[in-house]
């Protein structure tokens, strides 16, 4: 019996098809990892090893989107998920803190679900604007890492600060620009 192969053609259309979809693929897994830390807010401090794993495979899906959106993708398409990239970023956060928060983990528990309802209130009264999703998704960032280096400073030096610092050089150029362009863009308009 002879076995037909596919033609090139499907062959190039199925490559270009998970080229065009692995940054909806990444977005959408940060905020499957979000509901995953949430949900760990069942086990409490015991989780919270798994749960660093978990947000630093999330920062990197992060970085990955962002990649493969502007390689894949032309800048005058995105993804299906590519607008609601910073909503899925600040989820992720807003998931993480909320993990710290129920676990009891250094804060007062009032005090992070507080930040949180704040945020959701914010950000839905100002339509999911990026500069409210922004001051909302920077202050949660550095508050994470403020309290992850007060709960296990070993675990913050052996892995946290490691990893962080390969992202940052990894994505240098991108982070220099987001910085320096994009976030002051946005909250000047």
């Amino acid at each position: 019996m002879i076995r037909r192969s596919r033609p090139l053609s499907a062959t190039i259309n199925h490559t270009s098809a998970i080229k065009n979809n692995l940054a909806d693929f990444f977005t959408l897994s940060r905020g499957i990892i979000g509901v995953i830390i949430l949900s760990l807010s069942l086990l409490g401090k015991d989780a919270y090893t798994v749960v660093v794993v978990l947000a630093l495979m999330g920062a990197a899906t992060d970085v990955l989107d962002g990649r493969t959106a502007r390689r894949y993708l032309s800048k005058d398409r995105k993804g299906k998920l590519g607008r609601y990239d910073l909503v899925f970023d600040t989820f992720f956060v807003l998931c993480i803190l909320a993990y710290l928060s129920l676990s009891r983990i250094v804060m007062p528990m009032v005090l992070g679900l507080a930040w949180i309802v704040l945020a959701l209130i914010a950000s839905s009264v100002w339509k999911f604007k990026a500069k409210v999703l922004n001051l909302f998704e920077i202050t949660t960032i550095l508050t994470l890492f403020a309290i992850a280096g007060i709960f296990d400073l070993k675990l913050f030096f052996i892995l946290i600060v490691p990893t962080t610092l390969a992202v940052v050089i990894f994505n240098w150029d991108r982070m220099w620009y987001v910085l320096r362009v994009k976030i002051p863009r946005e909250f000047s308009e």
